[in-house]
């Protein structure tokens, strides 16, 4: 299903890159915030899913990607230097979406470092999306804890010193045009994979690479105020007899080694608005993944919109949906 791209401006002037995909009779709306490095072209299959279930959605390149604007004097470096400006951005294209295109979008669905942005709307604004669904959500990074460390204090410093727009050692050089690797940490769907070549490719403009120091340090920040936030939501949310959260549905790459899991359990395992999901065999990129554990995916899916907005009416598509032409994966579109 092609997007509609266009591009709308950020309270501070920022130019976001937006697609809107609607099918025809389309029974509503869902807003996709992507993960690191991440742009609109790779949901083209997942906008075709969703469009055989009757439903359209709406995604857009967070600034320093994409097609969004970059704000380093290298365009292929991820960075961000708040995860606050993420958040304003997110704000801004729901607006601006639902006042230009006349479009709502009750269901939130994020992917990796979308979640850390969606929870922070989700736990500022409860009632702001009916429901939401998070797909290997990025509350934690994997890895030993040696290196979590290590990756957590030399982001700091290099941040504290002014060069938050340095890019960490040994990511300089880091390229998505990386030749499919079995062992590589987001999907095991080599065809999917090898579309990135053709893609990035064509379109150069839309490559990021290797992480910054403030990339890293905004992210460790909004990860660390998690537990506070979530308090502080339950306290408002007690004293004003409504829920901290929407209904929220959490799924989990089984093979996770790029998000940790065990923050995701520790954080929400308990709470009593979220269900957790966990796919065995999965990678991050679980939207990217083999047909089999994509249908897994789309089970949960249907699940939860058949619980959650009944009145959309969603039914399993005929045939294998998740076997239609692939869309592209990059190695460096980690987080």
């Amino acid at each position: 299903m092609p997007f509609e791209i266009q591009h709308c401006l950020s309270p501070d002037g920022t130019k976001l890159r937006y697609g809107i995909s609607t099918p025809e009779n389309a029974r509503g709306h869902i807003f996709i915030l992507q993960g690191r490095a991440e742009f609109i072209e790779r949901y083209s299959e997942t906008a075709r899913d969703l469009a055989a279930r009757g439903l359209g959605c709406v995604t857009f390149d967070f600034r320093g990607q994409g097609g969004s604007a970059r704000e380093t004097p290298f365009p292929e470096m991820g960075y961000v230097g708040d995860v606050a400006h993420y958040i304003e951005d997110a704000t801004t294209v729901v607006r601006h979406v639902r006042h230009k295109h006349d479009i709502s979008c009750p269901l939130l669905m994020t992917h990796s470092t979308g979640g850390l942005v969606g929870i922070n709307l989700l736990l500022a604004n409860p009632q702001q999306f009916s429901s939401a669904l998070m797909i290997a959500p990025f509350f934690g990074l994997g890895g030993p804890d040696w290196m979590i460390t290590l990756a957590r204090l030399l982001s700091a410093s290099l941040c504290k010193s002014g060069l938050d727009k340095k890019f960490l050692p040994g990511q300089k050089l880091l390229s998505p045009l990386q030749p499919f690797n079995s062992d590589n940490l987001l999907t095991s769907d080599r065809t999917r994979y090898e579309q990135s070549f053709a893609l990035l490719h064509k379109q150069p403009e839309l490559i990021v690479g290797g992480v910054s120091a403030g990339w890293l340090h905004a992210c460790f920040r909004a990860q660390a105020m998690l537990d506070v936030q979530m308090a502080d939501a339950s306290g408002k949310a007690e004293k004003n007899h409504q829920p901290s959260l929407p209904p929220t549905t959490m799924i989990l790459s089984g093979n996770d080694r790029v998000v940790n899991n065990a923050t995701t359990r520790r954080l929400f395992s308990r709470h009593p608005h979220v269900n957790l999901h966990e796919i065995a065999g999965a990678r991050h990129e679980i939207l990217q993944e083999r047909d089999e554990l994509r249908l897994q995916f789309w089970d949960i899916f249907e699940n939860h919109v058949a619980t959650r907005h009944p009145g959309w009416h969603v039914e399993k598509p005929a045939g294998n949906i998740a076997s239609a032409a692939p869309v592209p994966t990059t190695e460096t579109a980690i987080i």
